[in-house]
């Protein structure tokens, strides 16, 4: 199996290289997931990349935000192995390969309230699409214009896994779950009271994530708020795959 040529064209070298990672200490593959608990799982394993290497106070705090280009990130990059050596280590059965996955319906809420309504770069990735559904120039498109519902509709204008932004990309195909042979998956909603076993499974020690949560938008608490049954249809359709492949119910979550 083509495991970086199949990863690579479908993500682009960027993508790949930001959101993967690789442990050759501990023997793990990581995928990120924008909106899924990447920043505080990511901090929390480069802190156990480092458990036992004498490093200076506050290095982590200080040198690496999780949000650093990924030439800069603590954890190994398909680019620093080669394609060869890649495709070996991720055909090694002994080798975990993990990702931390979301609800679609509170994921992709969070990306419009973290990106859309704080006006983050993100944004101009969605402003393009309702340009489109407007017909009129990106520039005419204020983030505090775009409804939920406008924001959904976006999201059916996208046509290939990399015209999304990583915050709404469809998780399935951002992991590559059709080309990696993941060992499990974890879900953000039981996130902390997984941990230990979750810790068992990739061979750390106790993990914590309950740092970097920086972004977080409290979108769990206000799905029923925002979302219609316009809206949720919409996310049953562009997530299908999210909802089938990780056991999310295609019930609006209470």
């Amino acid at each position: 199996m083509f495991y970086y040529q199949n990863c690579n064209q479908r993500l682009g070298p960027q993508q790949m290289n930001y959101h993967f990672s690789i442990s050759l200490k501990n023997m793990y593959f990581f995928c990120e997931v924008a909106k899924s608990g990447c920043s505080a799982v990511k901090k929390e394993l480069w802190r156990q990349e480092t458990m036992d290497v004498p490093v200076p106070a506050g290095f982590l705090q200080e040198n690496h935000n999780p949000h650093v280009p990924f030439q800069h990130q603590l954890l190994i990059k398909p680019f620093q192995m080669g394609r060869t050596k890649f495709n070996e280590f991720i055909r090694d059965s002994n080798v975990i390969k993990w990702a931390v996955v979301r609800n679609p319906f509170a994921r992709i809420l969070s990306g419009y309230l973290d990106k859309v309504r704080r006006n983050e770069p993100q944004f101009r990735n969605i402003a393009h699409r309702v340009a489109k559904l407007r017909d009129v120039h990106v520039s005419a498109v204020a983030h505090n214009s775009v409804s939920f519902e406008e924001y959904c509709e976006a999201l059916t204008l996208f046509e290939q896994p990399l015209d999304f932004d990583q915050h709404w990309r469809p998780q399935y195909e951002h992991i590559c779950a059709d080309i990696i042979p993941y060992t499990f998956f974890a879900k953000l909603e039981t996130l902390d009271e997984d941990s230990g076993d979750i810790a068992r499974r990739v061979g750390l020690a106790k993990l914590s994530f309950t740092a970097g949560r920086s972004h977080a938008t409290g979108s769990n608490e206000k799905v029923q708020e925002y979302y219609t049954q316009k809206t949720a249809d919409i996310v049953r359709k562009v997530y299908a795959n999210d909802f089938e492949h990780f056991g999310y119910s295609l019930e609006i979550p209470r």
